[in-house]
């Protein structure tokens, strides 16, 4: 019997490992033959486990590589789970030829997993108009099969108001999750192929409801700015959802003795009678078209500026003397994309000196502040300010017009001036105030002063340098600050960590507040804002673009703490569940969380970042 058990384990062992998928690493493109200039996506994907190092790709000549992102996916059909992990890359050839891609190399279980070699073929002339393969989204995707069929009772849609926009030109993209007498949890963000566009950040979801076909629906609103870049014919979408969907379970009911079973009751079937499934929504495809800007009557000083604007211009002081500042205030609002909107054309001439102008950015308006300084008392004016920009309403160009504004300018008054001397040809010029006359001659002393015993000197003074010191300090102190306001002002990465913890800091104690009053999904809505917050500030990336595996990447081999990165994801999926389960934990847990988001920033703090 013992032999015959033994047997049976080896055969039960050997099957199990013949039956179990063998891992894999294939390199596959969107498509091998495109146009110069236009991208393509490469995808590096590994079957069979999903703790893979991201491969490294090195400069191709004549080809300019963009990572993308990873996406991971686990597949569960009939009791089989298969997982798999697919990092993308964005291609773009910047001249005509074959490129040879690979072979790509990574990492799993200690053994080396390789590709095989793809050809990427770029020419000059343009192909057929394709629609797009979406990109994988970064995150996780799960699919199981046997889900029961729901009919027209949950769908997916995707509208954008103008499908034939202008380059530079920004569109709303909504996408819609509609949902009749169902639940739905871990719902992700909805991943959407958009060759020929750039997009913005997402904003928050909102919920509304809405009739369709004499239907009552419980819609969920994604909304997303697009921003074209490239003219061409282009597919947009399909966009797709992966979430998990709660249904009840369709149990038979039971008799008794008495007629209807107690079990039969909506108490127990509110309680114990719903399965989970894992699906993806898909959209609609939506054809767009982008066009280039117009050439007739095209303005000089375009730069390529879109929407529908307005200009304020005004001076600052209207009376000023000469080598004194001037400060030309310019600001830009309106409906359209802010980003490409530059700086309105200023034309002083020979009469002021100029310097860059510094731009700040505040809700829907964009300011400018020109610094002028007049070189002449006759200076009457500062010249007119022009700004153009392409109306894709009208699809005509326009230009705003502000000024001239008027100046009054004087000399500067005597006490003020610099006398000049010069020493001798090709010798810098010296500057001196200027003396009055008579104040440069010495009289002869009849009483000499105090005389002070020799060998005295002020230097062996310890009092003498404790006073020297102190100008040196305060300088140093001044110059610390100045470098450190400069920093700020120049460097975003820099300035952003560093407002990160004292925002953090804000952030915890609103969710700490809400625990208290033990509101728990406002707790989990703050402490959601506050970790994408600070690791957007932390690591200099768009709220949008906050993902464990970016956060990963960022930190580097040597800064990975896999017990911090686990507590990261467990943050994340508590909060994803609060925002759009109907009920979820407070009370203990909510302190447990609120500890760990504690020491995930304490831990970034510390660590390097690369």
């Amino acid at each position: 019997m013992k032999k015959a058990a033994v047997v049976f384990l080896m055969i039960s062992l050997f099957v199990a490992a013949s039956a179990w998928p063998q891992p894999k690493f294939e390199a596959t493109l969107e498509r091998e033959n495109v146009s110069v200039g236009n991208p393509v996506y490469l995808y590096l994907t590994f079957y069979g486990a999903q703790d893979v190092d991201r491969p490294q790709i090195y400069e191709i000549d004549g080809l300019k590589v963009q990572y993308v992102g990873p996406s991971t996916r686990t597949q569960i059909v009939n009791g089989r789970v298969s997982q798999s992990i697919t990092f993308t890359y964005l291609l773009i050839p910047l001249k005509e030829g074959e490129f040879e891609l690979g072979p790509f190399t990574t990492a799993y279980g200690g053994q080396p997993y390789r590709t095989e070699t793809i050809t990427l073929e770029a020419s000059t002339t343009p192909g057929p108009v394709q629609a797009v393969t979406p990109a994988p989204y970064s995150g996780s995707a799960t699919v199981q099969a046997q889900a029961p069929d729901m009919g027209d009772r949950i769908f997916l849609t995707m509208e954008i108001p103008e499908k034939t926009v202008y380059v530079n030109e920004s569109a709303p993209l909504i996408i819609k999750v509609y949902v009749n007498d169902m639940g739905l949890r871990d719902i992700e963000y909805p991943r959407v192929s958009y060759e020929g566009f750039s997009t913005g950040e997402h904003r928050q979801p909102e919920r509304r409801t809405e009739v369709v076909r004499g239907m009552r629906y419980e819609v969920l609103v994604f909304t997303q700015d697009l921003f074209a870049i490239k003219e061409g014919d282009y597919a947009l979408g399909p966009a797709k959802l992966s979430c998990k969907m709660v249904v009840r379970k369709e149990t038979p009911r039971r008799s008794s003795f008495f007629g209807r079973s107690i079990f039969d009751d909506d108490f127990f079937s509110s309680k114990f009678g719903y399965d989970t499934y894992p699906i993806e929504l898909e959209s609609n495809v939506i054809p767009v078209k982008i066009l280039p800007f117009p050439r007739e009557k095209k303005p000089a000083d375009f730069q390529g500026a879109v929407g529908d604007f307005t200009m304020e211009a005004h001076i600052e002081p209207f009376e000023t003397k000469v080598g004194d500042p001037v400060v030309l205030r310019m600001a830009i609002s309106g409906m359209g994309n802010l980003d490409t909107v530059t700086a309105p054309r200023v034309t002083p001439g020979d009469d002021f000196k100029t310097y860059e102008p510094q731009v700040t950015k505040k809700g829907g308006k964009k300011i400018y502040e020109q610094i002028l300084i007049p070189k002449s008392d006759k200076i009457k004016e500062v010249p007119k300010v022009s700004f153009s920009f392409f109306n894709p309403r009208t699809g005509k160009y326009e230009t705003l017009e502000k000024g001239p504004f008027p100046l009054k300018v004087v000399e500067q008054p005597l006490d003020e001036r610099k006398a000049k001397m010069v020493s001798m040809a090709g010798i810098e010029q010296m500057l001196y105030p200027q003396e009055e006359l008579g104040k440069d001659i010495i009289y002869i002393k009849e009483y000499p002063g105090k005389l002070a015993r020799r060998g005295s000197f002020l230097y062996n003074n310890l009092l003498f340098w404790g006073v020297q010191a102190v100008p040196l300090a305060l300088f140093s102190v001044f110059y610390f600050n100045y470098r450190k306001k400069e920093r700020i002002l120049t460097d975003r990465t820099y300035a952003r960590s560093l407002k990160a913890p004292r925002r953090a800091r804000a952030g915890l104690a609103k969710a700490r507040a809400y625990l208290d009053r033990n509101e728990v999904v406002p707790f989990y809505d703050a402490i959601f804002k506050t970790l994408q917050e600070y690791l957007g500030n932390r690591f200099d990336l768009p709220k949008g673009g906050v993902t464990v595996a970016e956060v990963e990447e960022r930190l580097g081999p040597s800064g990975r703490d896999e017990e911090v990165l686990a507590m990261l994801k467990e943050v994340f999926s508590m909060c994803e569940m609060a925002r759009y389960a109907s009920s979820v934990p407070g009370g203990e847990e909510g302190k447990e969380i609120l500890g760990k988001v504690r020491r995930v920033i304490d831990y970034m703090e510390k660590v390097k970042i690369k």
